[in-house]
C-alpha cells in the first residue's frame, strides 16, 4: 500500500528521483506540496482547478480543525478525501508549527516566512505582542484559539487520534517548532521535549492506511541537529521532516541541511517543511530533498504576483495594464493558454476573485513543471 523507492540518484548532487506510493496515488519526487490549510488551497480553487494545475498532493493543518471543533464533522464524511472531493495524497501537520506561531513568533513579531530568516537577532521592542501558548510540559501544550480565545490542549496522542480522524495519507509527530533566535540551552529542551513526545505519538496505534514522518529538530546547533537527526532516523516511521529554526539566512538553512545529511537515513523520502520559493527550490533538491511545502506560491498569487522563469512578476502594476500576451512565454498551464497579462491586471484592478484563483492555478502550474525538468534533468545527470 505504501512504499519509497529510489528511481535515480545523481552523479553530481544528493538529488534524486523517487516515487512514493500510497492509497490515493503515487508522488513522483522531488515534489512541491501545496498547502492547504483548511482542506481547500486559498485561491477560490476547486478540484477541476487542482486538476488543471497538475498538483500532486497537499498537506492540510491539524490544528486549525482541531480549533474549529471540526475533526469528527470530517471523520463521519469519511476523512479528509471525501470531505473536500480531493483524490490525491494528503499530508497533515501535527499542530507543532502553531507552539512556533502562535508562541514566540507572535511575541516577536515574526511572521510565517520572515520567521525562518530573520534579518537581525534582536528584534525590536514595539513589535513584541501577547502569545497564544500558554505552556508547554511533557503532556502536551496548551493554547489559547486565535479565533474565540478558548483554551486548546494538544498532547502527543490527542494530536496523533486528530490526524488519524482526518484521515490523511502521511502524518507528522508533534513537535515543539523552536526559534532561530532560541539559545543552546533552550533549543536543547525544546528537542528533548520533542523526542519525549515523539514516543508518546507513537503509543498509538497507526491505521493500515497511514504512515507517519518523524521531525529532526535542534534549531541553529550542530550537535542537536546530529543528535535529534539519529534519533528520528531510529524511529519507526515512513519518512524524515526537517523542521524548526532553520538560521537567519539561507546559507544558514543549507548548513544545517548538510549536518542532518552526514546522519540521516537514506532510504527514506525527506521533507524540508515552510520551505518552497524559487530562491532555494534547485539548491535544497541538491541537499537531497524530496519534498518541501509553502504558502508562498499562492499567496502571493492571491496578491497578484506571478512565478516566471525570470523570478517573480507583479502582474498587479499599471505597466502591465497592455501587454496582450500569456504570463510565461509557451507555459501549458490553463491560466496562460486563456488569459492575457492585460486581462489578469485588469481584474486584479477591479479585485475580482478570479484573478487571484487564475494566479494560483499558474503559479502551482509553474512549480510542477519546474520540477518536472528538474527531475528530467537527474535522470539524466544533468542536474
Amino acid at each position: 500500500m505504501f512504499k519509497y523507492e529510489i528511481l535515480k540518484q545523481s552523479k553530481k548532487s544528493k538529488a534524486r528521483v523517487g516515487k512514493i506510493k500510497t492509497p490515493h496515488g503515487e508522488i513522483i519526487t522531488p515534489a512541491f506540496i501545496p498547502v492547504a490549510t483548511l482542506g481547500v488551497i486559498k485561491g477560490g480553487l476547486d478540484f477541476q482547478d487542482i486538476e488543471k494545475a497538475n498538483i500532486q498532493c497537499q498537506i492540510t493543518n491539524t490544528f486549525h480543525f482541531i480549533d474549529l471543533n471540526k475533526v469528527k464533522i470530517v471523520k463521519r464524511a469519511g476523512g479528509l478525501h471525501k470531505f473536500f472531493n480531493f483524490s490525491k495524497p494528503i499530508f497533515t501537520d501535527s499542530g507543532g508549527f502553531q507552539i512556533f506561531s502562535l508562541g514566540k513568533g507572535q511575541e516577536l513579531g515574526l511572521g510565517k516566512i520572515a520567521s525562518i530568516f530573520p534579518k537581525n537577532q534582536k528584534t525590536s521592542k514595539n513589535k513584541r505582542s501577547v502569545g497564544l501558548v500558554e505552556k508547554i510540559d511533557k503532556k502536551g501544550v496548551i493554547f489559547r484559539s486565535p479565533r474565540t480565545g478558548k483554551k486548546i490542549k494538544l498532547s502527543p496522542k490527542l494530536s496523533a487520534k486528530a490526524q488519524i480522524d482526518l484521515g490523511a495519507d502521511f502524518i507528522y509527530l508533534l513537535d515543539v517548532c523552536g526559534s532561530p533566535l532560541d539559545n543552546l540551552k533552550i533549543a536543547k529542551r525544546e528537542m528533548d521535549l520533542s523526542h519525549l513526545w515523539f514516543e508518546e505519538f507513537l503509543k498509538v496505534k497507526i491505521p493500515e492506511n497511514q504512515r507517519v514522518f518523524g521531525i529532526i529538530q535542534g534549531g541553529i546547533y550542530k550537535s542537536l541537529r546530529e543528535a535529534s537527526t539519529k534519533f528520528v532516523s531510529n524511529l519507526p516511521v515512513f519518512g524524515i521532516a526537517i523542521g524548526g529554526a532553520l538560521g537567519k539566512s539561507k546559507n544558514d538553512m543549507y548548513k544545517i541541511i548538510s549536518w542532518i545529511n552526514k546522519h540521516i537515513d537514506w532510504q527514506r523520502p525527506h521533507h524540508l517543511l515552510g520551505i518552497g520559493d524559487l530562491e532555494v527550490m534547485e539548491k535544497i533538491i541538491k541537499l537531497g530533498i524530496d519534498l518541501f511545502d509553502c504558502a508562498l506560491p499562492t499567496r502571493i498569487a492571491r496578491h497578484g504576483t506571478a512565478l516566471t522563469s525570470k523570478g517573480y512578476l507583479d502582474i498587479s502594476k499599471s505597466r502591465h495594464m497592455d501587454k496582450f500576451k500569456p504570463i510565461e512565454k509557451g507555459c501549458k498551464c490553463f491560466t496562460c493558454q486563456n488569459y492575457s497579462i492585460a486581462q489578469l491586471n485588469f481584474l486584479f484592478k477591479a479585485k475580482e476573485q478570479l484573478a487571484g484563483r487564475l494566479l494560483t492555478i499558474h503559479n502551482l502550474w509553474f512549480l510542477e513543471n519546474k520540477l518536472k525538468r528538474i527531475r528530467e534533468r537527474i535522470e539524466m545527470n544533468k542536474f
